[in-house]
């Protein structure tokens, strides 16, 4: 079947003023220096479904965690504990979490970042103690080395005396 081109189509065409140029609503010429959006209103906000954050400039608002210090005594029973056994089993850990009012796992959070801790710690002990046995071999190598300049000093001196002495010999052999 071939198409009738008389034919005008039955739906009503919207006139268009633009010329084929599609127009990019977020397109800026300048990065960076677009229109901020307003901040939402708690009309807005009350909108949002459960689960979802209120994130404001990439930051959480800080009020809703804020984090709990330790009491003196919590951080005395869980230091005097640290220094029985540095590791943490499961039972060790809820006779503990009970002993200072604690959830087991603020426990296991507290026992890692103190072995973190103690760990930075012991590396920067055992690097003092590698710097001065460097520090005292780099003296003595130095030491060392002064000598082996002396020594060498003499050396050449010696063979240059006896060079010039057996010169000498050969000298006096050659007249008689």
């Amino acid at each position: 079947m071939d198409w009738d081109w008389s034919i005008r189509p039955s739906a009503p065409q919207a006139e268009s003023s633009y010329s084929g140029f599609l127009y990019n609503f977020n397109y800026t010429p300048y990065p960076g220096m677009g229109v901020k959006q307003p901040a939402m209103t708690e009309g807005e906000r009350q909108g949002l479904t459960p689960g979802m954050d209120i994130v404001n400039n990439g930051k959480q608002e800080q009020q809703q965690k804020r984090k709990k210090r330790l009491t003196s005594k919590q951080v005395e029973s869980l230091e005097k504990s640290f220094e029985k056994e540095k590791k943490l089993d499961a039972d060790r850990k809820m006779k503990l979490s009970k002993e200072v009012g604690l959830p087991p796992r603020q426990v296991a959070v507290w026992f890692q970042n103190r072995r973190a801790r103690w760990k930075a710690k012991q590396l920067e002990h055992l690097y003092d103690a590698l710097k001065q046995d460097f520090d005292a071999m780099y003296k003595e190598k130095q030491k060392l080395q002064e000598e082996v300049t002396i020594l060498k000093a003499m050396l050449r001196r010696e063979e240059s005396r006896t060079t010039q002495e057996s010169a000498d010999c050969l000298q006096t052999w050659g007249r008689t």
